[in-house]
Formats: structure tokens, sequence, C-alpha cells
């Protein structure tokens, strides 16, 4: 049931595609577009619009591939700078979770070693302290947005 009025509906709008448009300006110079012909008492001269509704044959099938061709490209990009974006963002979150790391362990720790490079340990004194914890806040205020 539902097709036939389907296809009932599509043949009644199918008709009037091939209607004719009028353009016509009244006595104020107000344009008008109907489907009627302009009432007798208007002086201006008629102009019948031939509209096509169906497209051009072999020109348009051309602008239409190249417009989809940019439209991908187009596409594809966003997409890749989508993707770019999102590793940036998790390697941003990483680099935050880690400098908050560094921050806790710097103020929280009352006395604290890390390595000097040679394979021994060193205490943190009071100057070096500060420095890393001046790095972690900087890092925190870059990566954790």
């Amino acid at each position: 049931m539902r097709i036939v009025v389907f296809t009932v509906a599509a043949l009644l709008f199918s008709a009037s595609v091939g209607a004719q448009i009028y353009k016509w300006a009244d006595e104020t110079g107000k344009i008008h577009y109907t489907d009627q012909p302009p009432p007798p008492h208007v002086n201006t001269k008629e102009q019948q619009l031939n509209i096509n509704t169906a497209p051009a044959a072999g020109n348009q099938s051309n602008v239409l591939s190249d417009e989809r061709e940019e439209f991908e490209k187009r596409r594809k990009q966003r997409q890749e700078n989508e993707a770019k974006d999102q590793a940036q963002a998790e390697i941003n979150k990483k680099k935050c979770t880690e400098a908050q790391t560094q921050l806790r362990m710097y103020a929280d720790s009352p006395r604290l070693t890390i390595p000097d490079g040679t394979g021994g340990i060193v205490y943190v004194d009071d100057d070096l302290r500060q420095r890393r914890i001046d790095d972690a806040n900087k890092a925190i205020a870059t990566f954790c947005r």
C-alpha cells in the first residue's frame, strides 16, 4: 500500500516539474515569480523563464566527479588531522601524568635521592628540589590542559 501511495505522489510531483515559470514586475516595481501568467493590467513586458530540471549530460558529470574528488581530499585531510590531534593529546596526557608524579615526589618526599649518572645516588638538596618542582609546574602548565 505504501508503494502505491509513494508512486502516485511521485507521479503527481513529476507532472509539475515541466511547469512554466513567469517573472513580472507590478506597478511598485516588486518582482513576482509565478507559474501563472501575470494579470492583464500589468504593462511591463512578460518574461518566460525556461528552467531545465534535468542536468546537462556531458559537462555536469565531470563537475560532479571533480567536486566529489575535492570533497574526498578534504575529508581525508580532516581525518588525518584528527588522528594527529588525538595522538598528540595522548602524548600530552602521558606527559601531564609524569609531571604530576614528579611534582608529588619532589614536594612530598622529605629525604630524596636520585641517580648521579655514574651508578651512584645523590641526596637532593633544597636548591635542586626547588628547580625540579619549578620544572614540574612548567610541564603541568604546558601539558595538562
